[in-house]
């Protein structure tokens, strides 16, 4: 999952004045944190073993819910590209930059990892020196073993990938300002025709089934064997292609190259891509099939509150989901998957119903419901105590270093369709 972007940049001078805030991409990670909430809680489920343990249920997810995770990671990494280049001023010192990436991914990140490591090591479950070094530094999704990259805190394999998106973002953000309008679009479309290339390479040329001496929480023979799938779940270069698209589609649309989009006809294509993919077998349904329909929804977004035309994901519902999004996505693991088995248990007894029948679609529903509320009420804390707190922090570090040559301003930024020079645009309601 990418963590949620909460800057503000001057804009560059021209063009009509847009809305200070761009709630709609915030409220995009709100209705994002909703999918992959339910993509996590249908895919990791734990039960009671023989012995009386815990261990992995079998996956039961419906065939429908396929795609929300998919789609969720998908708008995350589309949304980091173009939010940061739409929010990195000029005048930022690389250190600056460098203080910011690491005070927004790393405070919540590491207190979620002492968690999940905890909680663990309290349930009896096995758990490596290795896997733990790796998971810390931030490496784990290098690593083409299951029992790695999902392992400690399995969804956090997003934020390893993420990492590596920052660390390129400076070279990328000062190579694609300085090509010209057609070359973009030329490499906006490489990049489209890479998203759906490789996937088909791997699954032809890399047919492992399994990965022996490793333990497997996703079965993967259907979906190219284990090579394949780590190729295109977190493998941080391929993922670093969807990235890469948003930063394209930011650049291209402050240069007023895009044409408007109804946001209506850019949810009904991701609303035709949803349903491909979830009869799409392989790799590419998790991440080809829906790279174009959100990078125009983002687009779309954008515009919109621009414009200052409705949008649906400004509600407020959404956009505090958004600000509440990273939080919510670290912890949600950690807090369903060591409790459930006793809670239904526990509700199997004190109503006087079979396991069996809490399992069944309504009672599930109702249970999920439950800890989703409860996974954001535990967010709130981790968003006003650790997220915020840190990311002030640090983006007051190294303001008076000297600007990075990476970060100036384009000759292309004069032709710029943002906020006029004394407007700031912010993302997710708080300045840089």
């Amino acid at each position: 999952m990418a963590s949620p972007e909460q800057l503000t940049a001057e804009s560059p001078p021209a063009g009509p004045k847009a809305p200070s805030l761009l709630d709609s991409l915030t409220g995009l990670r709100g209705l994002a944190a909703i999918l992959v909430f339910c993509f996590h809680y249908t895919t990791f489920q734990m039960v009671f073993a023989s012995g009386g343990g815990l261990e992995f249920a079998p996956l039961t997810r419906p065939m429908w819910l396929t795609m929300s995770g998919n789609f969720a990671v998908g708008s995350f990494f589309i949304l980091s590209g173009f939010v940061l280049a739409l929010t990195t001023r000029p005048g930022t010192s690389m250190a600056n930059f460098c203080a910011k990436r690491v005070g927004k991914l790393f405070p919540v990140y590491f207190v979620t990892s002492v968690l999940a490591i905890a909680a663990i090591v309290l349930i009896g479950m096995p758990i490596s020196a290795t896997n733990i070094v790796l998971h810390l530094t931030l490496l784990q999704s290098w690593v083409p073993f299951q029992d790695i990259y999902h392992g400690v805190n399995p969804v956090t394999w997003s934020l390893s990938t993420e990492a590596f998106f920052y660390l390129l973002f400076p070279t990328a953000l000062f190579l694609v300002h300085r090509l010209g309008t057609r070359a973009l679009w030329w490499l906006l479309g490489a990049a489209v025709f890479l998203e759906f290339a490789l996937p088909l390479y791997v699954m032809h040329y890399f047919t492992v089934a399994a990965l022996p001496g490793h333990e497997t929480f996703m079965s993967t023979g259907s979906r190219g064997g284990d090579l394949a799938y780590w190729f295109t779940l977190p493998f941080p270069p391929y993922r670093f292609l969807e990235f890469l698209v948003g930063m394209i589609g930011c650049v291209l649309l402050t240069r007023g190259a895009l044409p408007r989009v109804r946001t209506c006809w850019a949810w009904s294509l991701c609303a035709v891509a949803y349903a491909i993919g979830t009869y799409t077998t392989g790799p590419l349904q998790r991440t080809s099939v829906g790279l174009v329909p959100l990078a125009v929804l983002v687009v779309a977004l954008a515009q919109a509150d621009m414009d200052g035309r409705p949008s649906l994901l400004r509600r407020k519902l959404f956009v505090e989901l958004g600000k509440l999004s990273y939080g919510m996505y670290a912890i949600q693991l950690l807090v369903f998957l060591p409790t459930a088995p006793f809670l239904v248990r526990w509700l199997s007894s004190a109503l006087g119903v079979s396991e069996t029948t809490l399992g069944q679609p309504l009672w599930k529903a109702c249970i999920m419901a439950g800890y989703f509320g409860l996974i954001v009420l535990l967010a709130v804390p981790l968003y006003r105590y650790v997220e915020v707190p840190a990311y002030d922090y640090a983006k007051r570090l190294y303001r008076d270093r000297e600007p990075s040559p990476m970060f100036a301003a384009p000759v292309a930024a004069a032709t710029a369709v943002l906020a006029p020079a004394a407007t700031s645009t912010s993302v997710g309601g708080r300045s840089l």
